[in-house]
C-alpha cells in the first residue's frame, strides 16, 4: 500500500513538472517518427552524448583501480572519495539545467575543452596523487553538463520541424547516453588490457576531443540553418 502511494505521488509530481504545452503531432506509424533522423542536426546531435559519456566512462569504469592502484590511496579512502565524487556529479546534473536556460550548446564548447584537458592530464599525474584527485573531481563536475542542453535541443528541432517525433526526441538523450556508457566501458577495458591504467585518461580525452569537434560542427550547421 505504501509503495502504491509513493508511486502515485511520483506520478503526480511528474504531471506538475512537465510542460503543459508539450504535444506530439498525429503520426501514421514508426516510419513517420523516424523522419527525425533525416535531419543532419539530429545525426550530429546523437553523437554528442555517445562521445561525452564514452570519454567519461573510459575512466569512470575503472575509478576504484585508478584511486587505489594508480594514485596509490588506501582502500579505506575509496568510500569517502566516491561520496565526494557523487556530490560532484550531482552538481553536474543540477548545473546542466542552468546551462540549458542560456545558450547551452555554445557553452558546452568550453566545457568540452576543460573536460578534454582534465582527462588528458590524468594520464600524466599518477605520480602526483592529489593532483590526480583534482582531475577526477573536475571530471565528475562536467560529466552530466551536456544532458539538459542536449535534451532541449532535440525537443526544439522536433517541435519546429518534426512534431510527430516529439516522444522519440524526448528519449534520445537516454538512449544515446547508454550507448556512450557501453562504448566507453568497452574502450576502457581494451585500454587497460593492452596499455594499462595510466592510459585511460588519454583514451577518454580522445573521445572528448572528437565530441568537441562534433559540437563545433553542429553549432556551425545550426547557425547556417538559422540564417537561411
Amino acid at each position: 500500500m505504501a509503495d502504491s502511494r509513493n508511486l502515485s505521488s511520483i506520478a503526480f509530481m511528474f504531471m506538475l513538472s512537465l510542460p503543459s504545452d508539450l504535444t506530439q503531432g498525429a503520426t501514421t506509424g514508426l516510419l513517420d517518427q523516424l523522419q527525425l533522423f533525416k535531419d543532419k542536426r539530429i545525426l550530429l546531435g546523437i553523437l554528442l552524448p555517445v562521445l561525452n559519456l564514452g570519454g567519461v566512462y573510459v575512466v569512470y569504469t575503472y575509478l576504484r583501480p585508478i584511486v587505489t592502484g594508480g594514485l596509490h590511496f588506501p582502500n579505506a579512502f575509496v568510500t569517502p572519495f566516491l561520496f565526494i565524487f557523487g556530490l560532484a556529479s550531482l552538481f553536474s546534473n543540477q548545473f546542466s539545467g542552468r546551462l540549458a536556460n542560456g545558450n547551452g550548446l555554445k557553452s558546452m564548447e568550453r566545457v568540452f575543452i576543460i573536460q578534454a584537458i582534465t582527462l588528458i592530464a590524468l594520464s600524466f599525474v599518477f605520480a602526483m596523487p592529489w593532483l590526480g584527485l583534482v582531475c577526477l573531481f573536475c571530471l565528475g563536475m562536467t560529466m552530466y553538463l551536456l544532458n539538459s542542453p542536449m535534451q532541449m535541443f532535440y525537443l526544439a528541432v522536433a517541435e519546429q520541424d518534426y512534431p510527430q517525433s516529439m516522444v522519440l526526441a524526448s528519449s534520445l538523450i537516454s538512449i544515446f547516453n547508454n550507448v556512450g556508457i557501453a562504448v566507453g566501458s568497452a574502450a576502457g577495458g581494451g585500454i587497460v588490457t593492452h596499455f594499462g591504467l595510466n592510459w585511460l585518461g588519454l583514451g577518454g580525452g580522445i573521445f572528448t576531443v572528437v565530441a568537441l569537434m562534433t559540437l563545433l560542427l553542429l553549432n556551425r550547421v545550426r547557425r547556417q540553418m538559422e540564417t537561411e
